[in-house]
């Protein structure tokens, strides 16, 4: 009877558990705002990302999220050749310039603590992980006067790869066989000299 009892137990164990952990994931956008450091700060403003994740929910209120995002920051080039004239002495309508935006490829796991709320369909929630980011900036062509003088005036742009860290709330939403989301996180990249961080606020959907 004892041992009948043990291996009921231990089937009863071995159910809650497997219906505890389940997987997800699903994909989402939206915009980040940047604080870049402050050699560069004022050429960057409001970007834009995409990505997807995939989520491994340990109990019911907690979960783990894996996030690939990618983040774009177009460069203001009007300040950029008010500048480049200015410190050369020369019109701005003789030069012209492209390219020089930035990105940002974070690759990060995430634990998500939720909030219970009785029978609401909304949960809030919040957040905080760490992980890698891949920074980048895509090759300028600078002109004066229809010549090429980019290499007079910018270097080779580098690819960096640096650890970062992410912190912020959010809330989700559950519907009929999927849950919608939002929330704002707080990246810090731990860049040379000065971190680099950004406001990413992002909307998306979690598939069961």
């Amino acid at each position: 009877m004892k041992r009948l009892l043990v291996v009921a137990l231990s089937l009863m164990l071995t159910a809650s558990t497997a219906s505890a952990i389940g997987f997800g994931g699903g994909v989402h956008g939206g915009v980040s705002f940047s604080s870049f450091p402050k050699a560069v700060k004022d050429y960057y403003g409001t970007g834009f990302g995409f990505g997807a994740h995939g989520d491994l929910k340990i109990i019911k209120y907690l979960t783990a999220r894996l996030n690939v995002d990618y983040h774009m920051f177009s460069s203001d080039k009007n300040k950029i050749i008010e500048e480049i004239a200015r410190d050369n002495n020369v019109a701005t309508s003789d030069l012209s310039f492209e390219g020089f935006n930035a990105s940002v490829l974070g690759i990060t796991l995430n634990g998500i603590g939720r909030i219970p709320l009785g029978k609401s369909p909304v949960t809030p929630y919040g957040l905080a992980g760490l992980g890698i980011n891949i920074l980048s900036i895509s090759d300028p062509k600078l002109t004066y006067q229809g010549q090429d003088v980019t290499s007079q005036i910018f270097g080779k742009p580098e690819t960096e790869t640096k650890f970062g860290i992410n912190f912020g709330a959010g809330a989700e939403f559950a519907l009929a066989g999927f849950s919608l989301y939002a929330e704002v996180k707080y990246v810090i990249i731990f860049t040379e000299n000065e971190n680099t961080s950004h406001i990413p606020i992002t909307v998306g959907v979690i598939l069961p």
